[in-house]
């Protein structure tokens, strides 16, 4: 008889009496051995579990087996094979004795060849997934509790800005990481700049422990996080965390809110529809006071219809949804009958409003110093300690080189992305010593004060100017109500 020792330990089982590699090896093979079967091969999974069945060594003893060269599967327990009814049940009828191999546990004493064997495999293997699922369960509540203490689940992946503290169980603010969180809230709420801008901008200059900002879905984890808050996510919910927050309640819920109507200005066009090229300047803003539905932007054509549309005026009105009847979805009462306004009235008239305010520019510079406030780490400080930290490690890799202990192209790699880094954080210091960090062209008022932006800027940059002062604009007949930030 052809044998085939299989062995598994997982890493919770290493230092387990009798579940070791060699405790097993050697086990097996006085078996093989009383029993005069001629020991084909072992084949070993170390630091697998064994509720799945991609391990290599599995694998490789089931191709031998399809090959016919082995007669019998011999294993020191049974959950060593698979700890899953399912699996266990399948490789031996659909694998094993399909292709005339038993099967055998020593320390259960039954194999395969007997049908009193084969009902025992089926009997224990139910006993085997009760404990896997046992172990999952107070696996899972373990967790929970531990998120509901306050304490961080635990492993290496840690969200960028932090880093674990194993002793004490928390997330430990990492200066240089937390910096960049920051920049990114502020680039978002402050400098109105979109994710995929954002992307752009911090991979151009820094990094995290798990590499650059070129993602844009890292950038909208990153906003939507409230771990950032001091909060412990487990499971769909938030828990009070012990670990300091990055940001500050006031700036992550502009952040929310500006998400929120970025995402609802994309649904009336479809998916691919960018929230950055809104066609007029209050969309998003605009809500019916009679019924309560949002008001949205329509053009439709005056003139004949004999003529060509290139000839006729196209007209823009900003309507109520559910007057319009256009998406039964945004309709709030049908028998609505608010008044529709022609954008450019209603644009002008906010305008107005904004103008009346005698904005010289303070509130912008409000908003960064409000952002500024809950920041416990200076942008310029922490970027000129990484500065000092790269060339520490320059140097150390240097004398590495010089003490012969690594190859040259190795050190030479690894010098040239630590000088590029070092490039990087250098140009961005003077713009991290501005107000805020931000981008002075983007948020500063420039010569002129609103109006200036309200008559000579970009669509964009006049959208993000008045969604920056106003939350809401409520319509009621020939009646507007602004509902303002500040």
């Amino acid at each position: 008889m052809r044998a085939a020792a299989y062995i598994r330990v997982s890493t919770q089982e290493q230092a387990k009496e009798g579940y070791s590699i060699g405790a097993q090896t050697k086990r097996l093979k006085a078996y093989c051995a009383a029993r005069d079967w001629t020991l084909a091969g072992v084949y070993t999974d170390p630091g697998f579990s064994g509720a799945k069945l991609d391990r290599p060594a599995l694998q490789r003893m089931l191709s031998d087996i399809q090959k016919g060269e082995i007669d019998i599967v011999v294993v020191f327990k049974l959950d060593r094979l698979s700890r899953s009814q399912k699996d266990t049940l399948y490789l031996i009828e659909d694998v094993f004795l399909k292709n005339s191999v038993a099967f055998v546990s020593i320390n259960e004493n039954f194999d395969t060849s007997t049908a009193f064997g084969r009902a025992m495999v089926g009997i224990l293997s139910v006993f085997a997934q009760l404990e896997r699922e046992q172990i999952r369960e107070r696996t899972m509540m373990g967790l929970q509790e531990r998120a509901k203490d306050g304490y961080w689940r635990g492993g290496g992946n840690a969200p960028i800005g932090y880093v674990y503290d194993r002793q004490q169980g928390i997330l430990v603010i990492d200066d240089y990481e937390a910096m960049q969180i920051r920049k990114i809230f502020d680039l978002y709420v402050n400098g109105h700049l979109s994710v995929t801008k954002i992307a752009k901008v911090m991979s151009s200059t820094y990094k995290n422990h798990y590499g650059s900002w070129k993602s844009r879905a890292n950038i909208m984890a990153v906003l939507s996080n409230q771990t950032y808050l001091g909060k412990i996510p487990y499971n769909g919910e938030y828990f009070d965390g012990r670990h300091e927050p990055i940001i500050d309640q006031k700036t992550f819920a502009e952040a929310q809110r500006l998400l929120q109507l970025r995402s609802a200005e994309r649904k009336p066009d479809g998916p691919h529809h960018s929230p950055f090229r809104a066609t007029q300047l209050l969309t998003g803003l605009l809500w019916c006071g009679g019924c309560g539905a949002r008001f949205y932007a329509a053009g439709s054509y005056r003139g004949s219809k004999k003529l060509p549309c290139s000839e006729r005026q196209l007209i823009h009105h900003y309507m109520c949804y559910s007057r319009a009847k256009t998406r039964p979805d945004m309709v709030k009462d049908p028998d609505c009958k608010n008044e529709k306004w022609r954008v450019e009235t209603l644009d002008q008239c906010i305008a107005d409003e904004i103008l009346g305010l005698e904005y010289d520019g303070g509130h912008l510079r409000a908003i960064r110093e409000d952002a500024q406030a809950g920041k416990t780490v200076d942008g310029p400080a922490v970027t000129q300690k990484r500065i000092g930290l790269i060339e520490q490690q320059i140097g150390k890799l240097l004398d590495l080189y010089q003490l012969q202990d690594i190859p040259s192209g190795e050190v030479s790699g690894r010098i040239r992305a630590l000088t590029l880094e070092k490039e990087r954080l250098l140009q961005s210091l003077p713009e991290e010593d501005a107000p805020g960090g931000l981008d002075e062209e983007k948020t500063a008022v420039p010569p002129g004060g609103a109006d200036a932006i309200l008559k000579g800027d970009t669509l964009e940059n006049r959208r993000y100017f008045v969604h920056t002062l106003i939350k809401r604009v409520v319509l009621t007949g020939n009646t507007v109500e602004i509902e303002w930030n500040f």
